[in-house]
């Protein structure tokens, strides 16, 4: 006899139910298989799982016997192991149940007594399908700090069965579970000391979120959840102790956040989304604390990815850290003379709407003075004098004091009289954010139109 079956991911069967153009059932593109009857596993329990594969928890000297999947015995020397580690491992302190096909809970006194000291468990991709199973499971673990649990393909049922809060769980993992908003409260309802929540992988439609839940939440990962409206995250933005948002791989074309929310955020990652206009990088000025952020990946220029770093760096100084790289002082001055010329046309138009996305712009042409097609004007030799360090081939450095209108030219006649080497034979370079090399390979133009800035190295090769 051959069973038709639907996989609970895309791509993991080979037919929608149909084979040779003739409908057997109806199934979701590539989720269908046929599977003959003596191959279908109904599932286990989780208590059965727990007794086949650790036969011996307690442990026997140096020494536990774990049963695999095809029931042959391994033992596991616990060589080199403090008595500490030891103790530990024959606990059960990290319990790994990946990938066992765990439909159930079983006995639930098994469970207790083996897992009473149980820390870190990994249910991944088994298939449990219920929500009150996976909390009975939990709450057997008066002492979990950390569960995973994705791959589960979870909904909420009824249930008459009440349980207390659990007292210890921080950390829970629920990518590709395919929970819904507010089935995800319900689970959290069970977990108040819950601070890390990472439900990237299920489309989300936000909806209500009760008031007495994810008080404590520090990090939230939504990646992959289909997320297409910023207004959506209003029940996100009430998350007054969250510090870490991750909203990377939506669709958010738009940024607008609304004052006194977010106060405590420190770190927000927006990679690959659509985010295409910079009043949408503005907004991000509300944010009090905000130091790490990730932005690549968006449309907002179309020009090389540097270009976009640096524009970012100057909107936002308070920000420290930009797609995992850190912001040199040295960087920012670069970011600082590159905005202004790049905006400068938009500038000189005098939109009101200009100066309320750019607020810094002004700041800057105080500092700088008036932007023109070039570099911004600059209003003293002094504040036109820079000092640069040109490092020769041999390893050897010297330092010179020069013009930012200082001709490429005149630089490979120093190099010259300090290194003997003709102008012909040298090449000059200086090393940007991204440790790229730029090139100096225009003797008619100056030092600015390079965007060499105080302590620039300037280094000779041959």
């Amino acid at each position: 006899a051959v069973v038709s079956t639907q996989s609970t991911g895309e791509g993991r069967s080979k037919h929608d139910g149909s084979h040779k153009g003739v409908r057997y059932f109806e199934a979701k593109p590539m989720c269908g298989s046929f599977v003959r009857e003596h191959k279908l596993c109904a599932g286990e329990s989780f208590s059965d799982v727990l007794g086949r594969r650790y036969t011996d928890v307690t442990g026997v000297g140096d020494a536990m016997s774990i049963i695999n999947k095809d029931n042959s015995s391994t033992n596991v020397e616990l060589v080199g192991l403090s008595d500490a580690d030891v103790n530990r491992a024959s606990q059960l302190i990290n319990l790994v149940m990946r990938e066992e096909s765990i439909v159930t809970v079983g006995d639930e006194a098994l469970i207790a007594d083996k897992c009473c000291k149980t820390e870190n468990l990994d249910m991944s991709l088994n298939l449990f399908y219920d929500i009150n199973d996976i909390l009975k499971v939990l709450h057997l673990m008066p002492r979990l700090i950390s569960a995973q649990l994705k791959g589960n393909v979870l909904t909420s049922k009824e249930s008459s069965q009440v349980l207390d809060p659990h007292p210890s769980l921080e950390r829970i993992y629920l990518a590709g579970t395919g929970l819904s908003w507010s089935e995800f409260c319900k689970l959290a309802s069970h977990i108040p000391t819950i601070a890390e929540v990472y439900i990237s992988g299920s489309p989300l439609c936000i909806t209500k979120t009760p008031s007495n839940i994810l008080q404590h939440v520090r990090v939230l990962d939504m990646q992959y959840s289909d997320l297409t409206d910023w207004g959506s995250l209003d029940e996100i933005s009430a998350l007054q102790n969250l510090e870490t948002l991750i909203l990377s791989n939506n669709k958010f074309s738009q940024i607008n956040i609304a004052h006194g929310t977010l106060t405590k955020l420190k770190a927000l990652s927006l990679d690959n989304n659509k985010i295409g206009e910079w009043s949408s990088v503005a907004e991000l000025r509300k944010l009090p604390k905000l130091h790490t952020l990730r932005i690549r990946l968006n449309p907002l220029i179309t020009g090389p990815a540097l270009d976009m770093r640096l524009l970012v760096v100057a909107m936002l100084p308070a920000v420290g850290k930009l797609n995992g790289t850190p912001i040199s002082d040295n960087e920012r001055l670069q970011a600082d003379i590159f905005y202004l010329k790049h905006f400068a046309a938009e500038y000189y138009k005098g939109a009101p709407e200009f100066h309320v996305v750019h607020n810094r712009f002004k700041d800057l042409v105080k500092e700088y003075g008036e932007p023109d097609a070039g570099t911004p004007k600059i209003a003293s030799i002094k504040d036109q004098s820079i000092m640069i360090t040109v490092a020769k081939p041999d390893g050897k450095e010297f330092s010179k004091k020069l013009l930012k209108t200082t001709l490429v030219k005149n630089i490979h006649l120093i190099v010259q009289r300090q290194c003997k080497i003709l102008p012909k034979n040298q090449k000059l370079y200086w090393v940007n954010c991204l440790d790229e090399r730029v090139y100096l390979d225009d003797p008619t133009r100056d030092l600015a139109y390079f965007d060499i800035i105080q302590d620039t190295t300037i280094y000779v090769e041959v």
